[in-house]
C-alpha cells in the first residue's frame, strides 16, 4: 500500500515555502484559516447531483492522512471502515466509503490545514480506496490494472496544499496520468484580487474528437472508453512495449549534439559540459561536475529513471527536469529554445499527448507530465500569501 501524493507535489509545497514569505498568523477571531469549496454540475444533465461523487484525501499532519466529510470535517483514515456498516463492496472486496455526493453537499468549508491534497471526482460511482492496516497510507487507483476497481469509472482530480499562515495555497488540475472528464477550477482570493480560472472548457466528446483528430496513431492508443491515459501510464509505452522508443531519435540526436558541447543559461544560471562516454558531464556556473544519464523513452515520459532517481545529485536532478520538460516538448536540441512556449510542440518528436492538452486548456496552461511546471507552462495556481482563498469553485464538466 502506498501513498499517492508523490514527489511532484511535495516539490510544490516545498517550492512554494522556499519563493513566498510566510505570512504572521492572524489574530484570533480574525478568521479561523478555512474556506469553502463549492463543486457545480455542468454536466448539462447527464449526470444528477446524485451521482456526482467527491472523494478527498489529505494530510492534517505530516504522516496523518485523512479523508473529506461532507461537513468539512477531516476524518482520519480508518482502515476498520471497510467493514463498517454502509461500507462500499467491489468485486467482491470491501471499501471503507469515504466518498459523498452533491446531493449531500455543493459546498464544503475545507479546513486550515490539508496538505498533499487530492479531490477525485467520479460520475456514477464512488471511488474505491484501500487503507493501510496501519492507517498511515493509502492505494489510489491503479489505471495500468483493468483489475483495479475504478478502472470502469469515469473519473478525475483536482491537487491542493495549504496550510494556513505556513504555506500559501496553491492546487491545480492535471493530466499526468490521465483525462477522464473534464474540470475548470476557479480559485479567488479577495484581499489581494487574485481571481484565475484553469482547466478544460470543452465538453468530455469534443475532447475525444479532437484528440482523435490531432494526434498520431500511437498516441491515439491512449484513448479508450474511460479515459484517455497519459504515455507514462499506458503499458505500450514502457521499455520493451510497442511504443517504448517514441522519442528515441530525439534523444539520440541531441546526445550526438552534445558530445560537441552543452550549454543552458535560464534563471541566471549557466549548465555547461558535454557527453561523455555516454554520460552528460556538466559544471553548473562552474560547480561540479555533475552528470545525468542518457535517458530512454520511458524516462522522458516517467521523467524518472536516468533523468530523476535515487542517489541524483540535486544538481543532477535540476537538470534532469529541464531535460524532460524539454524532451517532452521537442526542444532538447535547442537548449534556446528551452525557455521559448512558442517553439514547443513544434517538432515531429515530441509528446503529441501533452501537446494537445495544453492546447484544449485555459490559456494553453496543463500538468499533462510531471515536469510541466518547467518555466511556469502548468495549470498550477498559487495565492501570493498564506491567508485563505476566499473561494474555490470546481465545476465538473461532461
Amino acid at each position: 500500500m502506498r501513498e499517492r501524493i508523490g514527489r511532484r507535489f511535495a516539490a510544490f509545497a516545498g517550492a512554494a515555502l522556499a519563493g513566498m514569505a510566510l505570512a504572521a498568523a492572524p489574530a484570533l477571531g480574525q478568521t479561523d484559516g478555512s474556506f469553502p469549496v463549492t463543486f457545480v454540475n455542468d454536466t448539462d444533465g447527464r449526470w444528477s447531483d446524485a451521482r456526482i461523487y467527491v472523494t478527498g484525501l489529505g494530510q492534517t499532519a505530516p504522516g496523518q492522512w485523512a479523508y473529506l466529510e461532507p461537513d468539512g470535517t477531516m476524518a482520519p483514515l480508518d482502515h476498520t471502515m471497510a467493514d463498517a456498516p454502509g461500507h462500499l463492496t467491489k468485486d467482491g472486496r470491501d471499501y471503507a466509503n469515504m466518498s459523498f455526493t452533491l446531493a449531500e453537499a455543493k459546498t464544503v468549508r475545507m479546513p486550515p490545514r490539508v496538505e498533499g491534497g487530492r479531490l477525485y471526482i467520479s460520475v456514477g460511482e464512488p471511488m474505491y480506496i484501500g487503507i493501510s492496516p496501519d492507517d498511515k497510507g493509502w492505494a489510489g487507483p491503479n489505471l495500468r490494472s483493468r483489475s483495479d476497481p475504478n478502472y470502469g469509472t469515469v473519473f478525475d482530480w483536482y491537487e491542493f496544499t495549504y496550510a494556513h499562515g505556513a504555506i500559501p495555497f496553491g492546487g491545480n488540475t492535471t493530466q499526468v496520468d490521465q483525462f477522464g472528464l473534464p474540470l475548470v477550477a476557479r480559485l479567488e482570493q479577495a484581499s489581494s484580487g487574485y481571481d484565475r480560472r484553469t482547466g478544460i472548457t470543452l465538453s468530455r466528446a469534443e475532447v475525444f474528437s479532437r484528440y482523435e483528430d490531432k494526434v498520431g496513431r500511437a498516441f491515439r492508443t491512449l484513448a479508450q472508453k474511460e479515459r484517455i491515459l497519459a504515455p507514462r501510464t499506458a503499458a505500450s509505452f514502457d521499455e520493451g512495449g510497442e511504443y517504448g522508443d517514441n522519442l528515441d531519435s530525439a534523444i539520440d540526436r541531441a546526445w550526438d549534439d552534445w558530445k560537441d558541447g552543452f550549454r543552458l543559461t535560464r534563471l541566471n544560471q549557466t549548465f555547461k559540459g558535454e557527453v561523455e562516454n555516454g554520460r552528460l558531464v556538466f559544471t553548473k556556473d562552474g560547480d561540479g561536475p555533475f552528470f545525468v544519464r542518457k535517458p530512454s523513452t520511458p524516462d522522458v515520459f516517467q521523467c524518472s529513471g536516468a533523468l530523476a532517481s535515487a542517489g541524483m545529485t540535486t544538481t543532477a536532478l535540476e537538470l534532469g527536469a529541464e531535460l524532460c520538460a524539454a524532451f517532452n516538448r521537442g526542444v532538447a536540441r535547442g537548449t534556446g529554445d528551452w525557455y521559448t512556449p512558442s517553439a514547443y510542440y513544434d517538432a515531429k518528436v515530441d509528446n503529441q499527448y501533452a501537446a494537445f492538452f495544453h492546447s484544449v486548456n485555459i490559456d494553453r496552461r496543463s500538468y499533462a507530465f510531471a515536469y510541466d511546471d518547467v518555466n511556469d507552462q502548468s495549470s498550477v495556481t498559487i495565492l501570493p500569501n498564506s491567508e485563505p482563498p476566499t473561494r474555490l469553485t470546481i465545476g465538473i464538466g461532461w
